[in-house]
């Protein structure tokens, strides 16, 4: 009773140690070898079967041929031949098998096993099973007592639709898990996973990433050097240095969850979605993809960035969505405390939409634009933006575009007001301006250099020229 009970506490130790600190389970194992229990609890081997019996002085040992069959604290080995040695150490050859319980099962060519540690070395062609995992092995070290596996030499975990391989393994049986260290490789038929650490718990199918990792699918992939990995219900989470990239999109964060199956993703610190397709990128402290709508959310500190040939738009807002149009247009919607910048156009708003489709940026409540030395306002402004610069821009209800007529003079502006109004622009400098309805027009005529009067005009329609971005 008192065995079963230090042997209980013993197994919660080590689920709760190899939890924090898997790696050092190498370590242990050693530590586990060299620890011997006290000289009155040792157990001998016992003989249950054989063939052929006969003590051998030379070696004291007891020579054990044919059908053997011996047991040791719950532990029953199979062979073909073995040495039964006095110092309470077995060493068995042919069809090896070590049942444990009903549900662990080992076997091997070649066994060492040394009754006092309770520890087997097994080699050639090593198998440990249990349910529906199955471990392969040149040599495995298996604790019989505390049901612990451990190889060195390379090995192969198969459990269902997950085939893992490493050069190092440790399997605790107690808590369903096995450690895996150096060239790890999990394949499943819709995913190939590689890093240096990995544990993997057999029974909810979770893996856990500690280092370096990947994992590629037909359609994406995804890098982290911490994280875990549901390969049931297809649902992650990863942190540090955390990477999704899809065909046309790429996403890093402090930190990603993703689930496959819905195709919803989340990302949290410094944000950043690059859309390689568009040449643009999305900023923020919080994401949200929909992988099958194409769709994401960005919130706190959010920016979109798109860039062009010899300039990039920046826009800012509390709240920014992204959605693909087709494989090569998307839109961008911004809302609350809406900021835009690129080299010949600023502006402001309470909400914005942005097609790649046209290039045109409407902009809603309080709108206000500056382009070069004007200022516009409406109850609603589009803005063309091309790949070289702006092209044009329409102010629908209650246009006014306002400019300094002379930079030494504070309070002389020329003045264009009407209903609706459409403005022409040529290498980033207004050309043009057509006014239609109520259209009024108030400017200072300039000679050389010199403001020269006041001039106003009232009509219905009004084209206004510039040259050199000044009233002509």
């Amino acid at each position: 009773m008192a065995t079963n009970q230090a042997g209980s506490k013993l197994k919660k130790s080590l689920y709760i140690f190899f939890l924090v600190a898997f790696f050092a389970a190498s370590g242990f194992s050693q530590q586990s070898k060299n620890t011997k229990p006290a000289p009155d609890k040792v157990k001998q081997i016992e003989i249950r079967h054989a063939g052929v019996f006969r003590y051998d002085k030379g070696i004291s040992a007891k020579r054990l041929i044919g059908n053997v069959i011996c047991a040791h604290e719950g532990a029953v080995m199979n062979c073909d031949s073995a040495y039964l040695y006095d110092t309470n150490k077995l060493e068995a050859f042919g069809h090896i098998s070590i049942i444990k319980g009903d549900s662990i099962f080992v076997y091997g060519d070649k066994l060492y096993y040394d009754g006092a540690t309770k520890l087997a070395t097994l080699e050639g062609n090593v198998k440990c099973i249990e349910k529906d995992m199955t471990l392969t092995t040149p040599i495995l070290t298996f604790d019989v007592k505390n049901s612990i596996a451990n190889y060195y030499n390379g090995g192969t975990l198969v459990n269902k639709d997950n085939t893992l391989v490493s050069k190092n393994g440790h399997y605790y049986s107690s808590s369903k898990t096995v450690a895996f260290k150096y060239d790890v490789e999990l394949t499943n038929p819709e995913y190939k996973m590689k890093g240096d650490t990995l544990l993997y718990n057999t029974s909810n199918k979770t893996s856990y990433f500690l280092g370096p990792s990947i994992i590629i699918s037909k359609d994406d992939y995804i890098y982290c050097e911490n994280g875990w990995y549901d390969t049931e219900n297809e649902k992650s989470q990863f942190s540090k240095n955390a990477l999704l990239v899809t065909k046309e999109q790429k996403l890093t964060g402090d930190s990603l969850t993703y689930d496959r199956k819905s195709g919803i993703g989340r990302a949290f610190k410094n944000i950043k979605l690059i859309d390689t397709t568009n040449k643009s990128v999305l900023y923020g402290d919080y994401a949200e993809y929909h992988e099958k709508d194409s769709k994401a959310l960005v919130t706190k500190r959010a920016m979109y960035v798109r860039m062009f040939d010899k300039d990039s738009l920046y826009l800012t807002a509390d709240t920014l969505f992204h959605q693909d149009i087709d494989s090569v247009n998307n839109m961008i919607k911004a809302y609350h405390k809406v900021k835009f910048y690129k080299n010949d156009l600023q502006g402001v708003c309470d909400s914005l939409a942005y097609s790649t489709v046209d290039s045109l940026m409407h902009m809603f409540y309080m709108p206000i634009v500056w382009a070069q030395k004007e200022q516009a306002t409406a109850k609603f402004i589009d803005v063309c933006v091309g790949k070289n610069g702006i092209h044009s821009f329409s102010l629908t209800t209650n246009g006014f575009v306002v400019q300094q007529a002379d930079s030494l003079i504070n309070n002389a502006y020329n003045q264009i007001t009407g209903k609706n109004m459409v403005g022409y622009f040529k290498d980033d400098s207004i050309r043009k301006i057509t006014v239609r309805g109520n259209a009024q027009i108030l400017y200072y005529p300039k000679n050389k250099t010199k403001l020269v009067g006041l001039n106003k005009s009232l009509c219905s329609e009004i084209v206004v020229w510039f040259k050199e971005g000044e009233l002509d």
